[in-house]
């Protein structure tokens, strides 16, 4: 069981350190967001992406790992957490101690990268709701606006004559 609790330790060590690298590209993605320079976004993306492959990787190890100890301990793999096999390790301070602490550990990053998450989020929704408006502002502009501009033939004028105004001064 100590090779078990081993590996699942090594395999843990890992995903923090891959998803601190992760929060790293995160909080890199935020600058780039505020900034508008989709070139240095595509690229971030590419990267997480990259970065998310080998968390999906480690996740399985980690899965495989704690199935193995379950069957040991005769327990359910679905019902057992980190948590819980850091209560059972009682017997083993030092093990239990490690495995404690990169489960905070990985807890606070993932937490971290929760709140990044959320912040970009909101950012390129904003974003993309300034590029909404400066579109609409820009359709608007070439528009004549909807006036009374009768002539004599009695039909709506859509274009504003180059040398009238939208005011008519003869009244």
């Amino acid at each position: 069981m100590a090779s078990l609790i081993d590996t699942l330790i090594e395999v843990m060590d890992e995903e923090c350190e891959i998803y601190s690298n992760l929060l790293e590209v995160t909080s890199n993605k935020t600058q780039v967001i505020v900034k508008g320079d989709i070139d240095e976004l595509q690229k971030i993306v590419e990267v997480e992406q990259a970065v998310v492959d080998q968390v999906g990787n480690l996740e399985k190890k980690r899965q495989v790992a704690v199935s193995d100890i379950a069957i040991v301990l005769g327990k359910e793999a679905d019902g057992l957490t980190v948590a819980d096999i850091v209560k059972l390790l009682g017997k083993q301070p030092e093990e239990q101690k490690r495995l404690s602490e990169l489960h905070a550990r990985l807890k606070n990053i993932v937490n971290q990268l929760i709140e990044f998450n959320a912040h970009n989020k909101t950012l390129l929704e904003q974003s993309l709701e300034m590029t909404e408006f400066s579109l609409s502002l820009l359709q608007n502009a070439n528009r004549a606006p909807e006036t009374a501009n009768y002539t004599r033939g009695a039909y709506t004028s859509s274009t504003i004559a180059p040398n009238q105004g939208m005011f008519d001064a003869k009244q």
